[in-house]
């Protein structure tokens, strides 16, 4: 044991060590400062007064006074401040046995510090903290600003896991007042659970349990969860009766899994499952998961890479009857690298897939019915790569690919007699003499049966020539605000296919994909990129596919660059446009003979501005057809501003605008909007207003978003987060 003091004292009689100012006793990971200490040598009991700080095993005690065995660990720690980061526990009354049990009377645990008003605290009547880990409290209410928030009559909290709280109090005119709960915490450094509990006004309660797991290194990454509510109101008017009535029941649910890992490093397997109640429960309970895909799937792929080639083998199939699909049981694909044919110069690439395919519609489609197939794919292309003048690329290319279907339909007429019937739906009879009601009339009616045919093997030759040159020009050397120089890059090229038309036409054979749809091609897609380039140190550098992100996570952070990057010049393609166009050579009927044209753009000016559009215009009819544009304007705070339009001939046309200004300062706003200029009508708009202060950020919010025709869903919610989680935060919120 070691003692430091300003001023020591040994009492021999009673065999204690006495320091006075500024004491220091350590003895292995346990650390006592005070103004005042007695230690017995004999039994190792210390006792402590004035500005008492204990520190042990990385958790820290403050207090007045302190009694505690360095040999026992038992101790009476009194009134004390336990910090365990980012948690501030503070105690009236404790005790620590033997088995290192800390007993709190009167305990509240916060986020705040000790230097700062107690935005947000938990508040229990009794508490104990085993191992020094793990808080099990009873009787427990939260308080925000002194009001508050929920009880709960246990509550228990492993403070060497990131368990996370997560309560969503709201209104939704269509859910009515609703509070959803979810308790997040690590089970293990690679196992995460959440579970759910939901109470929803006009709805019901809805419970829900989810593993996740990841492991960076294997790639391992997954989650399995269930998800189920007892629906008070699954249907609430005319017009969704008409849509949902037979296929939702009161008794819904949600089952899922999501796998992917590798296998060694070059394989790779993953899997999805889904089984549902009904097909809109996604919509009306996860709108996140049913914007990423309206209908779930069910697959599992497990594929192996090698340098020449990739094997996979694909299990695809149907679990909800309500649902269409084409069923994959099983489809085993190879596809080989283009390579080398010896030294030939001649290059050889090829794709090849065995499937049994099932067409299956959903079981409310009476006018479809159900066809399957085993079908044999193989895909095989020779190319021939030239260079011509030093500059010009000429690649010409011959393919081959044929198809086996075990069986392809058989259109057959048959010929019905049919009842006739007048005006009224009656039976249209003839007088009989045997019959007193006369004789039922009918009529011959031919109707085309689909019926299952022979087997068919479809040849498809292609041939192929692609040409392309690229040529620059320095516009200047001169640094300008774009950078450090300027160049032009053009990129001509032009893209012959053949396609004779096949043995086999696509109407000829049972649809599944692509490849069934193979017909006659005889074009030209003559097309040219252009590019303007700048040199640019690291610090401005933007990564050239982080336009894929969300809006709000495209700005870089500049200070995690170091030095050495800082100073690093790299060539930055601050504008790339691509334009092309399809001549057709043998257009059918309905065409024309040149597609539209097409463009595609992507313009990064400066650090503050993104620009981004696509489309296609119909030069036969003179406009366009097709025009999508996003703008994005970011300030060196993050604060931004999006503006996007997306417009589809005759079919739709809407402007959306999104904003976040001053995410890091005291007070911050988001706000989204989206609005159908078609239809005159605001479809969604979304209202975001925050406050931050020591350690909370308060929010209020409001989201309206068009449901029906004639009804706009909406949803109130007052939002809470904790600044000490930065990335998982503890909230109250939507």
């Amino acid at each position: 044991m070691e003692f430091e003091a300003d001023r020591l004292e040994y009492d021999a009689n009673r065999r204690v060590m006495i320091g006075i100012g500024n004491v220091r006793v350590r003895q292995g990971p346990d650390t006592l400062t005070a103004d005042y200490v007695e230690v017995y040598s004999e039994t190792q009991d210390a006792r402590a007064r004035g500005n008492v700080f204990f520190e042990g095993r990385g958790r820290t005690w403050r207090g007045e006074q302190f009694t505690y065995n360095f040999r026992t660990r038992e101790g009476d720690f009194g009134d004390f401040l336990l910090f365990t980061d980012p948690y501030y526990i503070r105690a009236a009354e404790s005790q620590q046995t033997a088995d290192e049990v800390i007993a709190l009377q009167r305990p509240s645990i916060t986020t705040c510090s000790e230097d700062e008003r107690q935005e947000f605290v938990m508040r229990a009547r009794s508490a104990t903290i085993t191992d020094q880990s793990v808080l099990r409290a009873r009787h427990m209410v939260a308080y925000l600003y002194g009001v508050p928030l929920f009880y709960t009559p246990f509550f228990r909290k492993n403070f060497d896991a990131d368990g996370q709280l997560e309560i969503v109090p709201g209104y939704s005119s269509r859910m009515g007042a609703y509070v959803l709960t979810t308790y997040h915490r690590s089970l293990t450094p690679h196992l995460r659970s959440s579970t759910q509990l939901d109470y929803r006004d006009r709805r019901g309660i809805g419970v829900g349990q989810r593993l996740e797991w990841r492991e960076r290194e294997s790639g391992l990454r997954g989650r399995v969860h269930g998800y189920y509510i007892n629906d008070d109101q699954p249907i609430w008017s005319e017009r969704q009766r008409a849509i949902r009535e037979g296929l939702v029941e009161e008794d819904r649910y949600w089952i899922g899994l999501r796998h992917q890992q590798r296998l060694g490093e070059r394989n790779h397997v993953n899997a999805e499952l889904n089984y549902v109640s009904d097909p809109f429960i996604l919509e009306d309970f996860f709108g996140r998961e049913f914007r990423r895909r309206v209908q779930p799937e069910n697959r599992l792929t497990l594929t192996h890479r090698e340098s020449a080639f990739t094997a996979a083998l694909q299990l695809n199939m149907r679990l909800n009857d309500f649902y269409g699909n084409v069923n994959r049981l099983p489809e085993a694909s190879l596809d080989v690298n283009r390579v080398e044919i010896g030294t030939t110069g001649l290059f050889y690439e090829s794709a090849h897939r065995a499937s049994y395919l099932e067409r299956v519609f959903p079981e409310q489609d009476e006018t479809n019915e159900d066809y399957d197939a085993v079908r044999v794919d193989t895909d095989h292309t020779v190319l021939y790569p030239m260079r011509h003048f030093g500059f010009l690329s000429v690649t010409p290319s011959l393919g081959y690919r044929g198809t086996w279907y075990s069986a392809a339909p058989d259109p057959v007429t048959v010929v019905e007699l049919v009842p006739l019937r007048d005006d009224d739906g009656e039976l249209i009879r003839v007088e009989d003499d045997e019959d007193d009601e006369g004789v039922v009339q009918f009529e011959e009616v031919e109707r085309t049966e689909i019926r299952e045919g022979d087997s068919e093997l479809r040849h498809v030759l292609t041939l192929g020539l692609e040409t392309s040159f690229k040529a620059f020009r320095v516009l200047t050397e001169q640094p300008n605000y774009l950078g450090q120089g300027l160049r032009h890059v053009a990129e001509p090229y032009a893209r012959y296919t053949h396609v004779p038309e096949p043995n086999v036409l696509p109407s000829e054979l049972y649809q599944f994909d692509a490849i069934d749809r193979i017909g006659k091609r005889h074009e030209i897609r003559l097309g040219m990129h252009n590019k303007l380039q700048t040199r640019r140190h690291g610090g401005r550098i933007r990564d050239q596919e982080d336009d894929r992100d969300e809006l709000g996570r495209l700005l870089n952070d500049h200070d995690e660059l170091d030095q050495e990057d800082a100073h690093r010049t790299r060539i930055h393609d601050f504008i790339d446009i691509e334009t092309y166009t399809i001549y057709r050579l043998d257009p059918a009927p309905e065409q024309n003979d040149f597609d539209d044209f097409f463009f595609n753009a992507r313009m990064r000016l400066t650090d503050w501005l993104r620009i981004d559009f696509n489309g296609a215009y119909d030069w036969h009819e003179n406009e366009v057809r097709v025009f999508n544009t996003r703008w994005g304007f970011f300030a060196a705070d993050r604060s931004h501003l999006g503006l996007e339009y997306r417009y589809t001939r005759d079919r739709r046309q809407s402007v959306q605008a999104n904003i976040d200004l001053f995410p890091r300062g005291r007070w911050s706003y988001t706000g989204m909007w989206r609005y159908d200029i078609d239809n005159s009508e605001l479809e969604e708009q979304v209202y975001l207003v925050q406050r931050r202060f020591d350690c909370t950020r308060l929010g209020i919010g409001v989201r309206g978003r068009l449901r029906d025709a004639d009804e706009t869903e909406w949803r109130v919610w007052a939002q809470v987060s904790l600044l000490a989680f930065p990335d998982q935060e503890m909230r109250l919120g939507h």
